[in-house]
Formats: structure tokens, C-alpha cells, sequence
């Protein structure tokens, strides 16, 4: 069911235009050619609304009701539902997956184009959770943000204009009063702007007031001060209605017929048929009511929000009244169903106003409050409070604690409670106990339970099958916490890195750490966080990965021991054996053994792509995928068939072999179309000297020839004359020569088989083979000089080009930290000096002059 927004919100009052208000409207728009929000931020009457009614956009005033991100989303495809279809958005919101609904609300917005959204009364809806989805909005390129505020403070990554700014000055202060009472002196209306300090409001009631006889010598300050001025002149009766009416902020047109020959006065807006109460002229009002009568009037209007079905409404107006009781009870009939709909914040601020002993003997709060800390994440404030309702005798606390530990996948503080909520709720439980045995690896236990879908796929070593099922479903995306590593985007994340492609693991990687980062999350953050790690290392993209793995256990600390499990492994998988220690003991401690399986072929399978062997542990629960895994390591001859019933080994994923090891496998199979494959890696490094590797593992040549023989190979192409001349060889030691260095970079190759990593007619290296690095070709290696050590002419004259090269891209680069880089090779330059004078790095660049002048016996 869609949240009911009034259409009031959706429509900038109609507000007075005496004044042109050219110089704020300037800086606005020149602020929005450098930022993509402006907030104005001031208080109530510094025209705000009017300034940004001068602008055309899409507007919004904002309740107290939407600090609730799921609401003020519902708030916002009101406000775009007649400009671009925003179906599947509503039926994300209606489903409770608020973040997904985000998401889906930029991708429908993108056709808008460039186009301003007003945020009205942005102050009032001020939360985490709203202030992560306005920074949602501003990734959306053609939006431009304007926020009217009462405070700054939240909203300071946008440009600020604050009361100084928009407060009136002289020449719009006789424009006003020319409009207004044109019969006032200049020098009356100087002296009212002077007392309310350019307060746009203040000095709009105070000229309504002079014209009608008033002396300004009151200075308007407060909604009490404000008062005195509103009353003079205004029959009692009038200001008694207005009172009446003013109480609810705004009440059809008909119920206020009276008040309309006194709307300039009160300073009334028309809306939508409604007449609407400057929030600050109803704060004046509302002091004239009794509190009695003020309680009995918003009672009445939350029965009548009740009836049209608006219960979050009808508890802010209850709220206001001071009945709390009434709110508790509400709370206890609605609260679990606004849960369901995803308004989680909405339950936790209402329960926040509650005095804790109106909740004794209403044991169903502290359930429903349970239940609210478990959707938003925290998970250790959730236990405490079922523990407290289970206290108190709430059996169904048992199913929420059973639930908690299976969000967060800790399946054996979770047994005990599942045994508990099996003997009161057998059938509710029965799923639960599913998917816990799941998690402690018991597979065909928790299929014989009913329990389906893609993560049992998984664990029973079906990888590719769950992608696919996930891919065809529904995708709910990550709308709660508890969904974070389950049926959403992150196990999508976890799929595509096992079984489909690693770059689409990293974008769905990072949405689900956007959406974690709406919900304010720390543990969808830090889960995230972990398989972005997965998918930059089958990227082979490592300090990448390891920066990713240290931000997701920064972020599990204080969480589950077990949401640390994943990035210890990624950790173990770039070389730290302490961190595998660790993993294993967290996965052991909450019972999954099937994870540890897992991660330890992931690490070991990483340590191969990087060159060592990891010596694999005994593994007690393997699926069928891991085992055949397992037994293949560390794929020499003869896992071809793993290759043919798993064929995305051959691509970017976590569990693929070194490419060699794959296209020696492929070759075998008769589906790489070359006569030889040796498979291995072949690694020429040339910077900083000539060092040649085979599976990493030095090679050493018995010639000095063949050396030379193989880094004039790696310069170019050659003709075989050319080749022979600049080794001074005869065509018999150039054949020897030439056997040597296609032996040592192809070991076991059988004789007559034609060279993989060399070619001829004309010779050379075969740049192009995937199982090749050669450092010269790499723009992210060191900046080190080529072929040192090797005396030969021809790579003298090549190094001196590929250096003078190097430093003119690096001196036209912006960076002070290239130009460093520049000096080193050559320290004695005057004008790469001289650009250095003034930077951070100009000591450095000093130091290294003076010593460069040192080594030459010079004086610096």
C-alpha cells in the first residue's frame, strides 16, 4: 500500500512577490555552476521558500514523518510520479527495499536531464538515513539540489547561504514597504528593518502593523514577539479561530472561510484548496490555545488520520498531544506491519519518545523493538532487547534471536534458540532451522526442510546454477540488513566472482556497498567491502584488494566475529598466513565449516596465480565443485574434465588457475589453436637490470650470450643477419644460442615442437601471449633504467631513448610528484629544479642535487 503524501507538499505556496530579490537569486545561481546543492539555511521568515519559488524545479516540503529514509523516498516519487514512470520504484518501496528503490529512483531519473529539486523544510526530516539518500541524488548527474533549512550544520558538503545573506537589505526594505504601506516614511521603515535585523518576516508583519497604527519600538525575535504584532488590530474572535486552526498547520479552504478577509494579516498561503500556516505564525497561535483544548484538537485529528488509514500521521499528532499512551498503543497494533513495509526508522523514533515506564506491561515493545534494531543493523543493541522481552515473557523472542544469528551467519549461537522456537512455533521455525543447518554446512539436511534457492545451489557445489537462478529472479536488492549476504546484491556479488566475471562481481560489489551506505550499515558495508576484495583479487588487481580487505575488517570491528571471516581470508589469499590462522578459527568458532573450505581454496588458488604453491590442510566439508577443486590443485596435466564441467575456470574468477595452467589445459582439450603450450608464466623484467623468470623461479643462463641473445629479443623484431651481427656470432653458435634461451622459457618442450613465447622470420618475442610479462611494456612499473649490466651498444642507445621519453611524459604531467620522479634521472637539471621551488617535495629535490654533485666531486 503507498504511503500516503499530502498534495500540499508537493506545491510551492504562492507566495507574495513585492520584493525582487535579485542579488540572493545571483548567488544561488552562481553557487550551482561550482556545486551540485545550495542550501539556504536560516530561520523561519527569511524567505527562503519564496527565493526558491523564483526558481522552476520540482518541490517538496519535507515532515518530521520523513526523517524516515523509506518515507521521504515515498515523499520523493510523489514528487516525480507525473514526470517519468516510477512503477517498479513504488512496488521496491511497498516491499520494504528502500535502498533498491533509491537506486532504481536515480536510473528512472537519468532521462530527466539537468533539473532542480526544492527541498523544503529540509531541517525537519534531518536523519543519517535521509542525509545518505540526498548524497544518493547528487550521483545523479543532471540534478541540482536546492535544501531550505533551519540549520547548516548537516547539510555542509553543499555551498551554504545563511541568514546574512538572505536577510533583507535597505532597498528591499522600501520595496516591501512601498507594496505594502506606501504611506509609511522612509525613515519608519529604516528603524523597523534595523529592530528585526533584516528578518524578512519581522519586518513584513511589522510594516502590516505600522500601517494599522503600531510603533515598531518592539523587536521581533521569537514566535512570542511576533504575537504582539499579529493581535494589533485583529478581532479576538478571529485570532481565536486562527488559533483553532492554525493548530494543525493547515485545514481545508472551507473550514477557514473566516479567516480569509485576514489572510495578509496571518499571513496565509493557498494550497491544493487548503490554507496553510507559516510554521512560526502557528508556533505565535498556538500559545493562544489552552492546553487542554489543544489536546483534545490533535486527538481529534489523529482519529481522523486513523480512519483514512495514516497511522505514522495519527502518532505525530498524538505525540503533540502529550498522549503517549495512545501512541504506545498504536505502536503495539500497527508496528510490526509499518516494519513489514519497511519503515524501520519511523518505529525507532516513535519508540525513542516513549517514557520507559509507559512501556512496563506492554512486553510487546520490547519485541517490536527487538525486532526494529535487528532490520537496522544493530545487531548487538537487538539481542539485548529480545533478552529483555524473553524476560518477560515473549516466546517469540526465541524466533527473533534465531533470526538474528542467521543474519548474521553464526549458526551455532543460533542452535539453542532454534530449539527453543521449534517447541512454540514449529512451523515458522522449521524454515529457520533450514537455513541455519545450511550455514553449519549440513546441506542435505537443510534441502530435506524445504530450503531452496541460490545459496544452497551454492553449497552444493552448483555455482553456476545459482547464478543463473539469481540472474532470472526478481533481484530484492539489499533493503534491510538481514539481507545483506542472502538472497540480494552482494551474494549476486559473491556468485559473479565465483562462476561468472569478476569486473560484474565488482559492480554489484560496489552497489551493494552504496546501498549499505543508505541503510548505515556497518556490517553490509564491511561484507561489501569484502567482496569488492574478491572481485579486484580475481582481477589480480591486489593493493587494490588488500586496501578493500582492511576497510571491511576496520568496518566489522565491534560487529559478528564472523563478518571478519571473509576479509581475513582475502588477506591470507595476498600472503598474510597469520590472518588465515584467524580465519579459520572465527569459522570454526560459528560453526560453518564450509566457508573455511571455501576460503582456503580461494587463498590457495591465489597464492598459485602469484607463483607459490599453498600446502592444502585436510578439508572436511566440500561440496562436490570445492573437492574436484581440491584434487586438481595445483593444476598440472590432468584436470582438463574440471575445466569442461566448469568452464568459467577459464575466465576472471576467484577460483581460476594461472592463465598458463588454463591455456595449457584448453590445449590439451584441442581448443587453443597452437601446435605447443608449455604452460607456464614467463616474467622479463628489464628495469633495473635483466632478471628472467619461469613460474617464478630465476632462470639461469649458461651463456652470456644467450642472455644478451634474449633482452635484444625483448627490444624489437630482428632479421636473422642483424641479429647475428649485433651478437658478433657465427649462424651455428646463434643456432645454440637461440635453442638455450626456447628451452629455459619452455621447459619439457618435446623436440620439433614450435616455440610458443619466441618467433622467427622475423625473431622476436610474442608480446602478445597472455602468459607473458615483460616490465618495458608495463606504464605502472618502477621508473628504473633498462638492461643494466649488459654492455652492448644497441641497449645503451634504447635505454637512453626510453628514459628521455619517460621524463618528458613525466614533466608534462600536472603532478609535483612526477617532477620529482623527473629529477632523479637525471638530479642535475636546472629547469625540473626550478619547477620544484615552492613545493612540497623541494627539500627532497635539493637533497637530491647535492648529491648528484657530491658523486661528481662538485661543490653545490
Amino acid at each position: 500500500m503507498p504511503y500516503p503524501v499530502p498534495a500540499s507538499r508537493l506545491l510551492p505556496p504562492r507566495t507574495a512577490k513585492e520584493v525582487r530579490r535579485d542579488r540572493p537569486r545571483r548567488l544561488v545561481e552562481e553557487a550551482f555552476r561550482h556545486s551540485p546543492g545550495v542550501v539556504l539555511a536560516g530561520g523561519a521568515g527569511y524567505g527562503k521558500t519564496s527565493l526558491a519559488s523564483e526558481f522552476t524545479g520540482v518541490y517538496l516540503a519535507l515532515a518530521e514523518e520523513a526523517k524516515d529514509p523509506a518515507v521521504f523516498l515515498w515523499h520523493l516519487l510523489a514528487a516525480y510520479r507525473e514526470r517519468v514512470g516510477l512503477a517498479e520504484v513504488a512496488e521496491l518501496l511497498e516491499a520494504g527495499a528502500w535502498p533498491r528503490a533509491l537506486e532504481a529512483l536515480i536510473q528512472a531519473l537519468e532521462p530527466l536531464g539537468s533539473h532542480l529539486l526544492v527541498l523544503d523544510e529540509a531541517h525537519r526530516a534531518e536523519s543519517p538515513g535521509v542525509l545518505r539518500v540526498v548524497q544518493g541524488l547528487v550521483r545523479l548527474p543532471g540534478v541540482r539540489l536546492l535544501l531550505l533549512s533551519r540549520r547548516a550544520t548537516p547539510f555542509a558538503f553543499f555551498t551554504v547561504f545563511s541568514e546574512r545573506e538572505l536577510a533583507f537589505d535597505p532597498q528591499e526594505a522600501c520595496q516591501l514597504a512601498k507594496a505594502l504601506a506606501p504611506e509609511l516614511p522612509a525613515f519608519e521603515v529604516e528603524r523597523a528593518l534595523s529592530l528585526v535585523k533584516g528578518w524578512p518576516l519581522g519586518l513584513r508583519v511589522a510594516v502590516l502593523a505600522m500601517r494599522r497604527g503600531l510603533k515598531p519600538e518592539l523587536a521581533l525575535e521569537s514566535a512570542e514577539g511576533l504575537l504582539a504584532y499579529l493581535a494589533y488590530g485583529l478581532p479576538e474572535e478571529v485570532l481565536r479561530e486562527a488559533s483553532r486552526l492554525a493548530l494543525l498547520g493547515e485545514v481545508p479552504e472551507a473550514e477557514g472561510h473566516a479567516l480569509l478577509p485576514y489572510a495578509e494579516d496571518l499571513l496565509l498561503e493557498r494550497r491544493e484548496g487548503k490554507l496553510c500556516f507559516h510554521p512560526l505564525v502557528r508556533s505565535a497561535l498556538k500559545t493562544l490555545l489552552p492546553e487542554a483544548e489543544a489536546r483534545g484538537l490533535l486527538t481529534k485529528a489523529a482519529e481522523e488520520a486513523l480512519a483514512r488509514g495514516e497511522g505514522v500521521r495519527a502518532a505525530e499528532f498524538l505525540l503533540e498531544a502529550g498522549r503517549f499512551g495512545h501512541v504506545a498503543d498504536l505502536l503495539v497494533q500497527e508496528g510490526f506491519s509499518w516494519l513489514a513495509r519497511g519503515l524501520t526508522y519511523t518505529v525507532l523514533r516513535l519508540m525513542a519518545h516513549l517514557p520507559e515506564a509507559l512501556r512496563r506491561g506492554r512486553h510487546k515493545l520490547d519485541l517490536l523493538e527487538a525486532e526494529a534494531l535487528r532490520q537496522a543493523g544493530r545487531y548487538q543493541e537487538a539481542e539485548a532487547a529480545y533478552q529483555k522481552a524473553l524476560r518477560a515473557g515473549e516466546t517469540r523472542a526465541y524466533l527473533g534471536l534465531a533470526r538474528l544469528f542467521l543474519d548474521t551467519v553464526e549458526p551455532a549461537r543460533g542452535r539453542p534458540y532454534l530449539e527453543e522456537a521449534l517447541r512454540f512455533f514449529p512451523q515458522e521455525a522449521g524454515f529457520l532451522l533450514a537455513e541455519n543447518l545450511l550455514n553449519e554446512g549440513r546441506v542435505e539436511e537443510a534441502e530435506a526442510l524445504g530450503f531452496s534457492g541460490p545459496r544452497l545451489l551454492l553449497r552444493q557445489g552448483r555455482p553456476a546454477e545459482a547464478l543463473a537462478l539469481l540472474r532470472e529472479s526478481e533481484d530484492p536488492g539489499l533493503h534491510r540488513p538481514p539481507q545483506n549476504h542472502r538472497e540480494g546484491t552482494l551474494l549476486r556479488a559473491l556468485l559473479e566472482c565465483v562462476a561468472g566475471d569478476a569486473e560484474e562481481g565488482l559492480r554489484w560489489a560496489e552497489r551493494g556497498l552504496r546501498e549499505a551506505e543508505v541503510l548505515g550499515s556497518p556490517f553490509g558495508m564491511s561484507l561489501a567491502q569484502a567482496r569488492r576484495g574478491h572481485a579486484l583479487l580475481a582481477l589480480e588487481r591486489l593493493e587494490e584488494a588488500k586496501a578493500a580487505y582492511r576497510s571491511a575488517l576496520a568496518m566489522a570491528e565491534g560487529g559478528p566475529a564472523r563478518l571478519k571471516v571473509e576479509a581475513l581470508g582475502g588477506l591470507a589469499a595476498l600472503g598474510d598466513e597469520g590472518a588465515y590462522k584467524e580465519m579459520v578459527r572465527l569459522a570454526r568458532t560459528a560453526g560453518d565449516l564450509w566457508v573455511e573450505g571455501f576460503l582456503t581454496l580461494m587463498v590457495a588458488v591465489a597464492w598459485l596465480r602469484r607463483g607459490p604453491v599453498f600446502p592444502l590442510p585436510a578439508l572436511p566439508v566440500l561440496d562436490p565443485f570445492l573437492r574436484a577443486l581440491a584434487e586438481a590443485y595445483p593444476f598440472w596435466d590432468g584436470w582438463e574434465n574440471l575445466l569442461v564441467a566448469y568452464p568459467f575456470l577459464a575466465g576472471r574468477t576467484l577460483f581460476s588457475p594461472p592463465i598458463a595452467r588454463v591455456r595449457r589445459a584448453l590445449w590439451r582439450l584441442g581448443r587453443l589453436a597452437v601446435s605447443y603450450h608449455p604452460g607456464v608464466r614467463v616474467e622479463v623484467r628489464v628495469l633495473g637490470g635483466f632478471e628472467v623468470r619461469v613460474e617464478g623461479s630465476p632462470v639461469r643462463f649458461r651463456r652470456d650470450k644467450a642472455r644478451l641473445l634474449l633482452a635484444l629479443l625483448t627490444a624489437g623484431d630482428w632479421e636473422k643477419e642483424d641479429l647475428l651481427e649485433a651478437l658478433a656470432v657465427s649462424p651455428g653458435e646463434f643456432r645454440v644460442l637461440w635453442w638455450e634461451v626456447v628451452n629455459l622459457l619452455e621447459p619439457g618442450r618435446p623436440r620439433g615442437a614450435k616455440p610458443y613465447f619466441l618467433r622467427q622470420k622475423p625473431y622476436g618475442l610474442f608480446r602478445q601471449a597472455p602468459e607473458l610479462y615483460l616490465d618495458l611494456l608495463d606504464p605502472q612499473a618502477p621508473l628504473a633504467p633498462p638492461y643494466l649490466g649488459l654492455d652492448h651498444p644497441f641497449l645503451e642507445d634504447l635505454a637512453r631513448a626510453y628514459l628521455e621519453e619517460r621524463r618528458q611524459a613525466l614533466l608534462q604531467s600536472p603532478r609535483f610528484e612526477d617532477w620529482l620522479l623527473a629529477l632523479r634521472l637525471d638530479p642535475l637539471d636546472e629547469e625540473v629544479l626550478r619547477r620544484l621551488y615552492g613545493t612540497p617535495a623541494q627539500e627532497e629535490a635539493l637533497l637530491l642535487r647535492q648529491r648528484a654533485l657530491q658523486e661528481l666531486g662538485l661543490e653545490a
